[in-house]
């Protein structure tokens, strides 16, 4: 369990403010920036956009790293090798999916969290391969670096038969 806490907290604040860092220096506009300033407005709440945005973006962030510390330390194979090359498919079929539903999911996020209920009609999947893309392999290829080296750290790194040492 030690694993999954120090990937799922680790992971999610050094992915988070690495995934901002890539959207300043190569996209501009940020997501906790957007994300915030539509919850305040639409809300009509007397709140900094910048808290209210950054308050999302981490819990987002936080929320996909647990899921994948899960997954990878729950429903995966045990042996070390397997796991890690496995855990690393994982990664990179979370970033195309996050990637996927971002649209969808910033809007059902925005129209929850400032109160009009969920929408009737929702934004399109982001198919796109570009910056979007990227920052989202970026953020879970981080965090499967953190899982291994939380593997490492708690000995869970040498190959080992199913199940033993549990």
């Amino acid at each position: 369990m030690k694993r999954v806490l120090a990937t799922g907290i680790g992971g999610g604040v050094v992915g988070a403010l690495i995934f901002w860092l890539y959207q300043v220096n190569f996209q501009g506009a940020t997501i906790p920036a957007f994300i915030g300033a539509q919850i305040v407005r639409q809300g009509k709440y007397a709140l900094s956009p910048g808290w209210v945005g950054w308050g999302v973006h981490l819990w987002v962030s936080l929320s996909y790293a647990f899921l994948f510390a899960l997954i990878a330390r729950f429903l995966l194979p045990r042996r070390f090798t397997l796991n890690r090359t496995l855990a690393f498919a994982l990664a990179l079929a979370l970033g195309w999916i996050t990637t996927l539903i971002a649209a969808p999911a910033i809007q059902i996020t925005i129209a929850l969290l400032a109160g009009k209920g969920f929408p009737a009609k929702l934004w399109p999947l982001n198919p796109a391969k570009g910056h979007p893309f990227w920052n989202h392999l970026i953020f879970f290829a981080l965090v499967w670096a953190i899982d291994t080296g939380s593997a490492f750290l708690h000995g869970e790194a040498g190959d080992r038969l199913e199940g033993a040492g549990d």
